[in-house]
């Protein structure tokens, strides 16, 4: 059910709501990942799934990875004129023989530094993509390890990055939020479903949690995720879920987040994801959305003095 219009929240440009763009970077390279997906296609007997591995794999053989998709995202969203956040990942767990759960966790990871990954997080922040830190499985409780990773994110910048969204969307809060004030990043975007579509609380507005035990405000804006890709695309009809968020959310004057992954930018595979996220954005500009990057919202909502409900910026959201 819609919510009651409000009023009292003006975006930039004359915006009735924001759209804030994003992408996960988990994998840049696919290569073990053939004979999982060929499998399964062939057990579930699904011949088209199976024609678009087989298609992914020929493009391979060309020389075009199906995962390094920075190019074709910066072109799609360049003709539409918009601008996303692009979480990169420095997972350090390693595989282990005894525990088959370590081969997804860990199969496939990307060094952020390498020279091909380094220039390309160079050329995006060069074109006015912002770049971000997806903090690894187990760092979001690990204070140590999520520093060494975003120092390496920023080294390879050569600036800090002041927002984070955890692997998995791992959060315990709020320990994790304040891991990521003590580290003096920004905002968080990591609230939200990986099973379901839909806005993780209501109004679907950026808030500054509390810690339960002292009421004391974290100095870390959490923007809520809204829709992820590969889920949305599993419902029986993506587009009334999709329909449905952007609905709440206009009539919030609130906030959808987009999680598209790097990955799913491709010809081959997975041409209906990024039919959807298109068609998310032109919807949202019809009804007069402000789509910006994931930092950009964070920089407007707290030079604003928006509160999570409107009002003045102080006090903290217990969760």
């Amino acid at each position: 059910m819609a919510q009651t219009q409000d009023t009292s929240i003006e975006w930039p440009d004359g915006g009735r709501f924001a759209l804030a763009l994003s992408h996960d970077v988990d994998r840049v390279a696919k290569r073990a990942q053939f004979p999982y997906y060929m499998g399964k296609a062939l057990c579930r007997l699904r011949p088209g799934e199976l024609r678009r591995e087989l298609a992914s794999l020929a493009a391979l053989a060309r020389g075009d990875d199906p995962y390094w998709n920075f190019a074709r995202i910066m072109e799609l969203e360049g003709k539409l004129g918009v601008r996303s956040t692009l979480f990169f990942l420095d997972e350090r767990g390693k595989i282990r023989l005894t525990r088959p759960r370590t081969f997804v966790l860990y199969g496939g990871r990307y060094d952020p530094a390498s020279p091909a990954v380094r220039d390309a997080i160079r050329g995006l922040d060069a074109g006015g993509w912002e770049i971000a830190l997806h903090g690894s499985y187990d760092s979001y409780l690990d204070e140590r390890l999520l520093a060494q990773e975003k120092a390496k994110l920023e080294g390879v910048l050569g600036h800090a990055v002041q927002g984070v969204r955890q692997h998995y969307l791992r959060l315990a809060a709020p320990r994790t939020w304040r891991i990521h004030a003590s580290l003096g990043l920004k905002y968080d975007s990591t609230l939200g479903y990986a099973d379901r579509v839909g806005l993780p609380r209501d109004p679907c507005r950026p808030f500054y949690p509390a810690d339960p035990s002292t009421g004391e405000e974290i100095p870390v804006l959490e923007i809520p995720l809204g829709i992820m890709d590969i889920v949305l695309s599993a419902c029986r009809d993506p587009w009334s879920e999709a329909l449905h968020c952007i609905e709440s959310v206009e009539s919030a004057r609130g906030v959808l987040t987009l999680d598209w992954h790097q990955r799913v930018f491709n010809p081959w595979e997975h041409h209906d994801q990024q039919g959807l996220y298109v068609r998310i954005i032109e919807e949202c500009r019809r009804r007069r959305a402000w789509v910006a990057p994931l930092g950009e919202v964070a920089d407007w909502w707290t030079a604003s003095g928006y509160s999570d409900a409107g009002g003045s910026s102080s006090g903290g959201t217990t969760l």
